[in-house]
């Protein structure tokens, strides 16, 4: 501090020469001479005396004599008490020995004498920020940024001042305010961007670090920031264009690349974060995410081989990532390996008791497997950890129905129909399981005719309809839905036999044969329908 101090001191031949530290005479001139100097607008003499002491004592300050140079500064002001740079001078010194008071005496005295003294007022301004007084530094600092607004350094230490007090806000303010008054300033603008991070104020980091962006291109630290506020505030597009800037900045950055994969598989653009996930696992960099999109991108495509390859490499590899286990489990059941699918989740069970997707895809994994019991259990468990599953709760009201617990079974879909009355799969289970028990059909009918309303298409629903029809002896109408479910979805072999029941009943029995015999192909150990065949 004090060579920058002294920079700002005029030299020896100044005082000589142009009498510019304004140390004033002991003697004062005539009131003629004065007047005739005022009028001249010459500068006043300099008391040599003072100046001797002065320079005395600036010298024993440099040596580090500094109970010297106190004395020699005390002297020079005998000669001249208004100086109000010898006062500065003597509370450095007193500052050096640890006389903090003494030395804001002097400080005092000076920046009465001369409210602007600019070393005086710094010197004031650093100790209360030294000794954590806040208020009075944000006083001071306020004052030398009205004298001096020119210097920014004040305004960025009065915003500092203003954050550490917790007034976050009017720190950003004033630093926007230093940048829109100097757009060279963008120290301040970062600065300003930092502190509305800190704020969860991240629109106005955002467009801070957007200006931050085009102003340095080139900084992959404001590319980083404005990306990561992009995918923040869900502007995609933008964040994907500041992450491919970035990876050109950090020359393929594994981990940016990692982003951006993310973000093109969060996009929808499957083949891009395809291309990004492959070429990271080409690369070696094959890191839980790499493994986790890549297989979860090859369920997505049908290819259940490599999902599964990829997957069983995530567990491996990384076993404590629950997701490798889900998709793992995915994957052998669209291979048809229930079997090996329940053994995963069992071993995924042990590891992570309290993962939802692992007691689910157990329940359903069981299910398939008609183990309806222990589906039942695992349903359950996720039920515990997720109470308003909609899922689990309709798996488990149909598992309730197989495992003939119809009161349980109606009371799901009860639950599910008073949280969203359009569920349109609760209401065909729910009408289909009346149906099947010969309850309350109009009500089963009502429910269904809304069903197909809101989804008319669908083959399991038309197949409800028809059910129903003819649950109330009504074949042509239960002949017409069926037909169309089996157009649009032809190999169940549920419908199948409900057409066959229907024809029955039409005294179709030739083409009742034949819809037989089809859904036996299809599941050969229904005893059901080789009872129905026989008869």
């Amino acid at each position: 501090m004090r060579s920058e101090y002294h920079s700002k001191l005029c030299l020896i031949g100044a005082f000589f020469f142009m009498g510019g530290c304004a140390v004033t005479p002991t003697v004062q001139p005539e009131p003629e001479v004065q007047a005739l100097n005022d009028a001249k607008t010459q500068p006043q003499q300099v008391n040599t005396k003072a100046l001797t002491h002065f320079m005395e004592g600036e010298l024993h300050l440099s040596q580090g004599n500094y109970a010297m140079a106190i004395l020699e500064f005390q002297d020079a002001l005998k000669y001249d008490p208004g100086a109000t740079s010898i006062l500065t001078s003597l509370a450095d010194a007193y500052l050096r020995i640890g006389k903090t008071e003494r030395a804001m005496e002097q400080l005092n005295q000076a920046l009465m004498l001369d409210p602007k003294d600019r070393e005086a007022r710094e010197m004031v301004a650093h100790q209360f920020l030294m000794r954590n007084n806040l208020d009075r530094a944000e006083e001071h600092y306020s004052l030398l940024s009205e004298f001096y607004p020119e210097n920014h350094e004040y305004r960025f230490i009065l915003a500092e001042v203003l954050r550490r007090k917790g007034e976050s806000e009017k720190a950003q303010d004033l630093l926007w305010q230093i940048y829109r008054d100097d757009s060279s300033q963008l120290q301040a603008l970062s600065r300003a961007s930092g502190i509305a991070l800190e704020r969860k104020d991240y629109e106005s980091a955002f467009e801070g670090y957007r200006i931050l962006t085009e102003a340095e291109p080139n900084s992959a630290q404001f590319w980083r920031k404005f990306s990561e506020l992009a995918i923040y505030l869900q502007r995609f597009s933008l964040a994907i264009g500041g992450l491919e800037r970035l990876i050109d900045l950090t020359n393929d950055d594994p981990s940016v690349l990692e982003q951006l994969g993310r973000l093109y598989f969060d996009s929808s653009d499957f083949n891009k974060a395809d291309s990004v996930f492959f070429r990271l696992f080409e690369d070696g960099h094959q890191t839980s995410t790499v493994l986790y999109f890549l297989g979860r991108m090859a369920l997505d495509s049908e290819d259940y081989e490599a999902a599964e390859a990829y997957s069983l490499q995530l567990t491996e590899q990384f076993p404590q990532e629950p997701a490798g286990y889900t998709n793992l489990a995915l994957a052998r059941i669209n291979l048809d390996k229930t079997l090996a699918s329940i053994s995963v989740l069992m071993d995924a069970r042990e590891r992570f008791p309290e993962s939802f997707a692992v007691h689910y895809l157990l329940g359903n994994s069981y299910s398939m497997e008609e183990n309806y019991q222990l589906a039942k259990k695992s349903l359950l468990s996720a039920l515990n950890i997720d109470e308003e599953s909609r899922p689990a709760k309709h798996l488990l009201a149909t598992v309730h129905n197989h495992l003939g617990e119809w009161q349980s079974s109606l009371q799901l879909y009860e639950d599910l129909l008073l949280l969203d009355e359009n569920d349109s799969q609760a209401l065909n289970n729910y009408s289909y399981t009346l149906a099947e028990r010969d309850m309350r059909l109009n009500d089963a009918l009502e429910m269904a005719l809304k069903a197909i309303e809101l989804e008319p298409e669908n083959p399991a629903f038309l197949d409800t309809i028809g059910w129903i029809y003819y649950k109330r002896n009504k074949y042509e109408k239960a002949l017409h839905y069926i037909e169309a479910s089996i157009r649009t979805e032809s190999e169940n072999a549920v419908v199948l036999e409900h057409l066959g029941d229907v024809l029955i009943k039409m005294d179709r029995r030739v083409d009742a044969m034949d819809y037989y015999g089809r859904a036996l192909e299809i599941d050969s150990d229904n005893e059901r329908l080789l009872e129905k065949i026989e008869r």
